[in-house]
């Protein structure tokens, strides 16, 4: 589970979430998530 640079809180689910795929490579799945404490 990720947690927050600044304050170390627990993050569950993402922002947003989309795959890159680069030609011939496997894809890779990439998520932003927001601090609940507002960092």
């Amino acid at each position: 589970m990720p947690k927050c640079p600044k304050c170390g809180a627990e993050v569950a689910t993402p922002t947003k979430q989309w795959t890159l795929a680069p030609k011939g490579r496997k894809p890779v799945t990439i998520g932003l998530f927001k601090c609940p404490n507002g960092h």
